[in-house]
């Protein structure tokens, strides 16, 4: 299992992801699985429905044992856990230097979302228009 970990600090400083970017293969290409517990609801109210934070649920028993010995193996007093998420992207990433970009793009609109609300749909635009992210 070919994988890079990695955090990314918000521009705003509200979240610090922490991240393990697993290359799954030629067919899937990169995921990012989201190692951090994300407060949702700091500022209000919000969803924290997979689908509506563009997560995905990986619950595959072989690849999270994996990825939980891989975190134990960087910090032993991280706990297992049964299911990971994953950022929800559109189409396959072949590329780490992309994931690193969706990866920030995800974490820039998760924070926009936890201070503001709105859909992904709607900040997106938003940030790119502020120069924040890219995509």
């Amino acid at each position: 299992m070919r994988c890079e970990y990695n955090f990314y600090l918000t521009s705003d400083r509200l979240l610090d992801i922490e991240f393990l970017f697993v290359d799954m293969g030629e067919n899937i290409g990169w995921r990012a699985y989201i190692i951090s517990d994300i407060n949702y609801r700091q500022f209000g109210e919000r969803s924290i429905i997979y689908t509506v934070t563009h997560r995905l649920e990986d619950s595959d028993a072989d690849r999270v044992s994996k990825i939980n010995r891989f975190l134990k193996s960087i910090d032993s007093s991280k706990p297992d856990k049964s299911i990971y998420g994953y950022i929800c992207w559109s189409k396959p990433i072949y590329d780490l230097d992309d994931m690193h970009e969706v990866a920030k793009t995800w974490s820039e609109i998760t924070a926009y979302y936890i201070r503001h609300g709105g859909s992904f749909g709607s900040i997106q635009p938003i940030l790119k228009s502020r120069g924040i992210i890219n995509l």
